[in-house]
């Protein structure tokens, strides 16, 4: 039994809490760690996974007590540190008498000053926080005493930047404190091998210890259905139907336990969730918990939580990992968690203890959302993990760490490029890529070359202490909405970087917004109806993987429901949206491709993933637009790509180029395609900042980042940006599996009219939290209306003027009278506006309302009838018209919807106009 190998005084400490039996990973762990060995410990969070790691480190420093200094460092990747963890290690250790000490980004500076001088044996930090150590010499000295190094919640590092950083420091301390033994402990790893590699680094062993026991898993996927009663509140909350039956059984189920944590995808979503429950009661003892929060507001909730203050937290990934909030009995999600290793962790929290069930109820009601999340709850239960593999030589660590190296006195590029290569990420590093990036970073003064030794600038020393993290520090800019001041959310600043003239067009809550002034904190922008670009900040929405995604499509082709843990009404709202397509049209799946063609649109449905997808939107939009030579704006999701056409093209052309990508060439036309793209601007203006090429703090407004942005093609910077797009944005290995099955006929494609599914991606808001649509029969009372109203039609030419009907509206307007096709249709209190009409030396009001009149006739030349349906709208003039008539409409309520909330911003503005 490994508690009875350990020291008696650890049996009766744990003994007094209750504890006398190990858990499974426990008793498989303890020994082999006892022994010396590097272990990698995978098991559900809540059973222990931390003692088996700390009792035999606790053990072997209690049996070798041989005065002060580092002998363990406990890195955990969260911000926000375990703090009932903490707590157990802290008795623990003062029932022994071994120190135990916390070190992150806020300990306060004289508790700094204190370990430098008496150090704790035991040491709680972050991966940041262990590139400073490197720096202070009492500290060198203390870390070479280091014998144990574990890293908590390791999955979380494996794949990316902050891990490479970690991986590189790991082999900076074995050359102060020799080989350390390494533990590394994780709840939910799905690449097994490529943890354990990156634990091990080259050249060491780590042994597995896995263990499933103790959770038997419970997630159900419901699907809530609106009720007709229901009407006054939906009113009351400015709610969507399907969203107020999602918070009535989410309230049930809270009300039904103990304590609920209830995940949603977005910080926005839990704001404004929150925000409507305290609307319906405000006394509902429900709080928010995210990332954008304060950590004092953040601590607060925890609490409030744990005391059960609260019955129910609304929380995003903050609360994902081993923050200590109590025990939760039943975990919530709305809508798909997107991911496996996601919905796992949110699980997890639910029955957080040994033996305790992990209960979870996915809430959904959208078709896809059902489908996806009836996967997603399947995969968990066949503990089924998605893989992915970190990004290898991110040059940016790279950079990052010679630099760090060079804190402590100098080192020699041989030597620094043998220590690199020892760490997991840069296995593979080249001496040319090492010594290109040496090269840039001398070059910019951040490192100096003393006879063969890197040594550390001035500019370097700055650099350091403003770079210790390789999480992007980044700016947020308020979008301010200029007509009616109203924020419409936040851009961060790498992405506000790439708002440069013509490429100043963005898509913020489904619509695309054009930027009228950057101002120091925020932008003033307008609504545009013409292609943006799609922002990329932190918390946007979570990928859909490849597999989870094909899956979705055999389950829409195969229809194999009783294998899925969805609700009857789950199960009848798939079906009904699968039957509906089978009356018509040919069902997108697995095995099948549809391309469909409408006006001025194609849909892809291909149910191949969010990152295949924009993989494959990219090179098909690049390779349309090179063939006839207009610009065409895309959007993706999981199950589709989504063409917005200047004209009505062949359909032929959208599949000719589908099936033109041929095998072994995705990522060459890759990347051709992201060469000048916004996307590769915003990625490489963070690579910038972590090379040193643009300094902290930099006032943006006067930086020339196009100009930065040349200059700086084919070096690593840039070349780092570049893998940055493939390897995370976009998907090589399955974008090619898919065009390889493609090729082989293993996927078909099929042409149709536009379908049922294919407008499910249109339709259906990306912004969830919107107010209630406008049903049917409001639109049509509205198109009455305007039907009803009359416009003049006014020739530019000869300045006849005729009434109109706007139902009788004809579908081309030429004056009657002269030929004329500058037509203007004006109401009747701008008829006199006539008169004067293009005489000269007017002021300038009257210029302007003359360029009005011109825009207005261009609109009805191009639009015809349709023009005179939205120029009847009240308040709309030429400047609303044109947004509105520029923008794809499927359907006439999509047209009269966009006329009804101009109409409304119109009623809400006018006071500041009259």
């Amino acid at each position: 039994m490994p508690f009875e190998t350990l020291c008696p005084e650890i049996v009766d400490a744990l003994r007094a809490k209750g504890i006398t039996e190990p858990t499974d990973p426990q008793r498989d762990a303890i020994p082999k760690i006892s022994a010396g060995k590097n272990v990698l410990v995978v098991a559900p969070t809540g059973i222990g996974k931390t003692e088996s790691a700390m009792l035999p480190i606790f053990d072997s420093i209690f049996r070798n007590n041989d005065g002060q200094g580092i002998r363990c460092i406990y890195i955990t990747p969260l911000r926000a540190l375990n703090r009932d963890m903490l707590r157990r290690m802290e008795e623990m250790g003062s029932k022994l008498g071994i120190t135990v000490g916390v070190r992150h980004g806020d300990t306060p500076q004289a508790e700094r000053q204190r370990q430098s001088r008496s150090p704790p044996q035991i040491l709680i930090t972050t991966p940041e926080t262990m590139q400073v150590m490197f720096t202070g010499k009492n500290l060198r000295e203390h870390l070479k005493k280091v014998k144990w190094v574990v890293i908590d919640e390791i999955h979380e590092l494996a794949g990316n930047e902050r891990g490479a950083q970690l991986a590189v420091a790991l082999e900076r301390l074995t050359l102060l404190a020799g080989e350390f033994q390494r533990v590394g402990l994780s709840a939910t790893v799905g690449n097994l091998r490529e943890v354990q590699d990156y634990l091990s680094g080259i050249g060491r062993e780590v042994i597995l210890c896995k263990h499933d026991s103790f959770r038997d898993f419970s997630i159900k996927v419901e699907c809530p259905v609106p009720k007709e009663d229901n009407a006054e509140l939906m009113d009351k909350l400015q709610s969507d139907p399907d969203i107020l039956a999602v918070m009535i059984r989410a309230r049930e189920l809270i009300d039904s336990v103990t304590s609920t944590l209830f995940f949603v995808n977005t910080r926005e979503t839990a704001e404004w969730l929150a925000s409507r429950y305290h609307m319906w009661d405000e006394s509902y003892p429900i709080g928010v918990h995210h990332g954008s929060l304060s950590k004092e507001n953040r601590m607060e909730t925890e609490d409030a939580f744990k005391a059960q203050e609260l019955k129910g937290l609304i929380c995003t990934s903050s609360l994902e990992l081993g923050i200590d909030i109590g025990s939760a009995d039943l975990v919530i999600q709305y809508n798909s968690p997107r991911q496996v290793a996601r919905m796992t962790q949110r699980a997890g929290r639910a029955g957080h203890r040994i033996g305790g069930k992990i209960r979870a109820e996915i809430l959904a009601t959208a078709p896809d959302e059902v489908l996806e999340g009836m996967v997603v709850a399947r995969r968990c239960e066949a503990k089924i993990m998605e893989y992915t593999a970190g990004r290898p030589n991110p040059l940016s660590v790279l950079a990052n760490q010679l630099v760090a190296m060079t804190m402590a006195g100098g080192i020699e590029p041989d030597k620094a490029f043998t220590l690199v290569k020892r760490s997991y990420p840069f296995r593979d590093l080249t001496r040319k890529d090492f010594d290109d990036t040496v090269e840039q970073l001398k070059s910019i003064k951040l490192l100096l070359d003393y006879e063969g030794v890197l040594r550390r600038s001035r500019k370097g020393m700055n650099y350091f202490y403003e770079n210790i993290s390789m999480i992007p520090d980044e700016k947020t800019y308020l979008v301010r909405d200029i007509g009616s001041r109203a924020v419409i959310g936040t851009l961060d600043e790498s992405f506000v970087a790439t708002l440069e003239g013509d490429l100043a067009l963005f898509i913020a809550k489904g619509r695309t917004w054009r930027v009228v002034e950057q101002r120091e904190d925020e932008l003033l922008v307008e609504e545009a109806r013409t292609v943006g670009n799609v922002p990329a900040w932190e918390g946007s929405d979570i990928p859909v993987p490849f597999e989870v995604a094909m899956e979705v499509g055999r389950l829409r082709r195969i229809r194999n429901f009783d294998k899925y843990p969805g609700d009857a009404e789950a199960v009848k709202r798939a079906k009904d949206y699968l039957d509906e397509q089978t009356e018509k049209w040919t069902v997108p799946t697995d095995d099948t491709v549809t391309i469909e063609i409408g006006d001025r649109l194609a849909i892809i449905n291909c149910c191949f993933g969010s990152r295949v997808n924009e993989t494959l939107s990219k090179i098909i939009s690049a390779l349309i637009t090179a063939r006839i030579g207009e610009s065409i704006g895309i959007s993706t999701d999981a199950y589709r790509i989504i063409l917005e056409l200047p004209r009505n093209i062949d359909r032929r052309v959208i599949r000719d180029t589908f099936l033109s990508i041929k095998p072994g060439t995705v990522e060459a036309l890759s990347r051709l395609t992201i060469q000048n793209s916004s996307h590769l601007k915003w990625r490489f203006m963070n690579i910038a900042k972590k090379f040193g090429i643009i300094e902290k703090g930099a006032d943006r407004r006067y930086i020339n980042y196009s100009k930065l942005f040349d200059l700086h093609r084919d070096t690593p910077a840039f070349n780092d940006a570049v893998s940055m797009v493939l390897w995370e944005d976009l998907d090589m290995q399955n974008t090619e599996l898919v065009v390889k099955m493609i090729a082989e006929k293993k996927i078909r494609i099929v042409e149709q009219n536009v379908s049922h599914i294919g407008l499910e991606g249109i339709t259906r808001s990306k912004e969830l939290m919107q107010p209630a649509r406008a049903d049917h029969a409001i639109l049509a009372a509205m198109k009455k209306r305007l039907d009803d109203e009359v416009l003049y039609a006014t020739c530019l030419s000869c300045k006849n003027q005729r009434r109109v009907r706007v139902g009788d509206a004809p579908k081309k307007f030429v004056c009657p009278q002269c030929g004329g096709y500058m037509v203007a249709l004006l109401k009747g209190y701008e008829r006199d506006s006539m008169k004067d009409f293009g005489k000269p030396g007017r002021d300038q009001q009257a210029v302007n309302t003359d360029k009005r009149i011109v825009k207005n006739a261009n609109l009805v030349n191009s639009y015809g009838g349709l023009s005179a349906i939205v120029l009847a709208g009240r308040g709309i003039g030429p400047e609303v018209a044109a947004r509105i008539l520029m923008k794809m409409h499927v359907g006439e309520d999509d047209l009269l919807r966009d006329i009804m909330a101009a109409e409304v911003n119109y009623a809400k503005t006018k006071r500041f106009w009259d």
